[in-house]
């Protein structure tokens, strides 16, 4: 993986490598000194997720950032989504280290935009829907 992606959420511009601030916009790329976003996953209503590198660690291993970008209108469903998306962190934290749950690597608020953070575990494998595609519902038991 030889870019950086932006994370402004207007920007999203792929930088060479070797740069520590957005080519495009100025936003400072590398998250928390240490989380390094490569490509965009996947998003949603309430956020949008980036695979990264983890550079706090000796084999910098991938890992999965979850920017909170809320779609939705209105002061009270932002502010819901919020407090769910702490919430999921707390209970991810809670949880602490489970076969079947990425690991909680971190969780902050960036200065920088305001934004809330999630940094989990990359799991390499396929997406929930394409699971549920090849083998119908899973049984509890």
């Amino acid at each position: 993986m030889n870019k950086i992606l932006c994370v402004k959420p207007d920007c999203l511009h792929q930088n060479p490598n070797n740069c520590k601030f957005c080519q495009k916009c100025g936003n400072k790329l590398i998250l928390r000194e240490r989380f390094i976003p490569r490509e965009i996953l996947g998003e949603g209503g309430f956020g949008r997720t980036f695979l990264a590198t983890d550079t706090g660690k000796p084999s910098q291993p991938l890992c999965v950032i979850k920017q909170f970008l809320p779609q939705a209108q209105g002061t009270d469903t932002i502010e819901k989504a919020s407090r769910l998306f702490n919430q999921e962190a707390k209970q991810l934290e809670q949880l602490g280290q489970h076969p079947q749950i990425p690991e909680l690597l971190d969780y902050f608020i960036r200065t920088e935009d305001n934004r809330q953070y999630l940094v989990q575990e990359y799991v390499e494998g396929d997406t929930l829907e394409i699971e549920l595609q090849k083998n119908g519902v899973f049984s509890p038991f």
